[in-house]
């Protein structure tokens, strides 16, 4: 149904307005009339057309398919428009797709009447070449444009690429993180113009974003909660904030602009993400100099990411590699220092052999034993393991040495040797150090053997004549583990080739492949095979033994050994 508004609008349309009232009149007749929704689509591209389309009352959008399968837009034709003439002037299908944008009322012109009045309407005829040649000025005009924005948009991704090169190569001309966090935001603020910036990296362990800035001319580190503030929530969420006006926005704190007399109005903060897509720390770009952050300088911040993390991890890694290398040299240091208080040759006595090793588990370690002569028929023969592992074990152990020598010179018994000995490590070392020592006081001419013990391994004892082992449980406190120490003292007197063995933990507790310990018992079965022989081979059966069952499973505790034998 013609609506008289519409009817009325079309009098008006473009390709009428030189057709004078009665030709006008003769076309109304010839015209039918369709309704389109917006969205709907009106023509499309390819399809066969027969009917000139006037539009009446709203808009219109001629669209173009890409072969890439995006849509460009070609034109947006308003009320008094028409479309659909190409095809009635040379046959050819529909060269674009023609979708209503809103509510629409479109008259419509067969091909036959459309023919008609171009013979019979010199100003029709007129009217639409001009119209058409119009069109195609502005189509040039367009063509033209988008090769030059083209050309433009294509110098400028050349330039883009060329300072993501430049900028690649400044990341990655340092290995030091401090100068690097510098080197990547300066690089960053230059690309993008900005005044002023922060390159924040995330502490997984704390959780906290942390940087490196100068106040005054200290280089000072600054920590910042995920989640809290724009960098905060940038690291915690992952999500782009580009802010026109800092002032606005509830999670800015202006407490920096304040105590420093700066103005902060737009920002910029990207998260910096690693090869894996894992945020690992935030970019934070204070006022372009000129206008507002771009979705250019968005993208270029994202591809600087990618590098500035890799140039990152390659400093961490350089870093944790220099470290590691110093720690090698600080152990290999302190394991030179521990092997020279070992005693260097075993004690030449009379009526007794001796045979002593110790394996660290690691570079150095905290067991250790000495051979302290006290004249020329005593020897004191001391074997101690410090709680733990690694180089703290080491040096206590170094100090330990030091203390029971101190004690052994004075001449006291081994139990008050201990004792002692016990006084000055509660002075003097840490509450949580506890020291586990076996002391065995060898008098070569009674051939007695005294023996006491704070907190260490029972001595297992063994006899020649019966060639059985039994366990010497002297029982007593382990070094700083108390004021008043409790320890047990006994005398053992050793027939020709017996042995006494002292050791430490490391031996029955070295596991096998199926998490099973060697355990005392297969250690005094061991002893019970092996005692017959010289100190030094049942040392060494000891250690063959240990290590077959261990084997391949790395060492985990350090291991010492002692023998005591008696001779001719």
């Amino acid at each position: 149904m013609k609506t008289p508004l519409s009817t009325e609008r079309l009098r008006h349309n473009i390709l009428f307005e030189e057709v004078d009232a009665a030709m006008f009149d003769s076309v109304k007749q010839k015209l039918g009339v369709k309704h389109y929704t917006a969205n709907q689509i009106i023509l499309e591209d390819g399809s066969d057309g027969d009917e000139l389309f006037l539009l009446a009352e709203g808009r219109v959008k001629i669209l173009k398919k890409t072969k890439f399968g995006d849509e460009k837009l070609l034109a947006l034709l308003h009320p008094g428009d028409f479309f659909g003439e190409l095809e009635l002037v040379d046959g050819r299908p529909r060269s674009a797709t023609v979708i209503a944008l809103d509510d629409c009322v479109v008259f419509t012109l067969k091909k036959n009447y459309f023919e008609k009045l171009l013979e019979n309407s010199h100003p029709f005829a007129v009217r639409l070449l001009q119209v058409l040649s119009i069109r195609l000025r502005a189509l040039n005009k367009h063509f033209v444009g988008e090769l030059e924005r083209s050309a433009e948009w294509t110098i400028t991704e050349l330039k883009k690429l060329e300072q993501l090169l430049d900028a690649t190569k400044v990341v990655n001309s340092t290995l030091d993180v401090n100068k690097l966090l510098n080197v990547i935001m300066e690089t960053a603020l230059k690309i993008v113009d900005g005044d002023r910036g922060t390159l924040y990296l995330i502490d997984e362990a704390k959780q906290m974003l942390w940087s490196k800035v100068y106040i005054g001319t200290e280089h000072v580190r600054i920590e910042l909660p995920l989640g809290k503030g724009i960098a905060g929530y940038v690291a915690a969420t992952g999500d782009i904030l580009n802010i026109e006006d800092a002032y606005l926005d509830p999670r800015f704190n202006p407490d920096f602009d304040r105590m420093t007399g700066y103005s902060t109005k737009t920002i910029l903060c990207m998260p910096m993400r690693n090869k894996d897509d894992k945020i690992i720390g935030v970019f934070q770009l204070l006022n372009k100099r000129k206008g507002v952050f771009t979705a250019d300088d968005q993208s270029f911040i994202e591809s600087l990411s990618i590098h500035a993390a890799i140039a990152l991890e390659n400093a961490h890694l350089y870093e944790q590699e220099r470290r590691r290398l110093m720690i090698e040299k600080e152990l290999f240091a302190a394991r030179e220092v521990q092997m020279s208080l070992i005693p260097r040759e075993l004690p030449v006595a009379p009526t007794f052999e001796f045979a002593a090793t110790s394996l660290s588990a690691y570079e150095v370690g905290g067991d250790l034993y000495d051979f302290i002569k006290l004249d020329d028929q005593r020897w004191e023969v001391v074997v101690a393991d410090v709680a733990g592992k690694g180089l703290p074990a080491a040096l206590l152990a170094t100090l330990i040495k030091g203390v029971l020598f101190s004690q052994a010179i004075m001449g006291h018994s081994p139990q008050a040797h201990l004792k002692g000995s016990n006084r000055i490590v509660r002075s003097n070392f840490p509450r949580k150090a506890f020291i586990t020592a076996i002391l065995a006081l060898v008098d070569c001419q009674s051939r007695n053997v005294t023996i006491a013990n704070a907190g260490h391994c029972f001595p297992i004892i063994y006899r020649s004549r019966s060639r059985s082992v039994e366990t010497l449980q002297v029982k007593g406190m382990a070094l700083n583990f108390g004021e008043n120490m409790l320890c047990e003292e006994r005398v053992v007197t050793l027939g020709e080739g017996d042995c006494i063995v002292l050791y430490s933990d490391g031996i029955y507790e070295a596991p096998n492949t199926e998490g099973e310990f060697f355990g005392i018992e297969r250690f005094e079965s061991v002893v019970a095979r092996f005692g017959h022989g010289s100190a030094a081979d049942l040392k060494d059966k000891i250690l063959w033994e240990v290590q077959e069952f261990c084997r391949g499973v790395p060492q985990s505790d350090d291991i010492t050994i002692v023998i005591i034998r008696a001779t001719k």
